[in-house]
């Protein structure tokens, strides 16, 4: 999984853990740790996407650079008679 999926799922997880502290009807204290607790997890998702945008992982640039040399034209098929 790459690593951008993977910081977009934990601010989506962030997201579902206070939506639902506030959909169901809890008590007010763990109503307010599962509120701190999404909000926790979303700000992590949302710093790895910001250090991935500041730093972008170098592996991933040279595997770009390694495929787009890699790929050789492809040959023409010619066409079989059939007699």
């Amino acid at each position: 999984m790459g690593s951008l999926t993977k910081a977009a799922l934990i601010c989506g997880s962030g997201s579902m853990i206070i939506l639902i502290s506030i959909l169901i009807n809890l008590p007010f204290a763990v109503q307010t740790f599962l509120l701190l607790a999404g909000l926790a997890v979303s700000v992590y998702g949302v710093f790895l996407l910001v250090k991935m945008v500041v730093k972008p992982p170098e592996k991933s640039l040279e595997t770009l650079t390694e495929q787009a040399s890699a790929q050789a034209p492809k040959k023409k098929k010619r066409p079989t008679s059939t007699l």
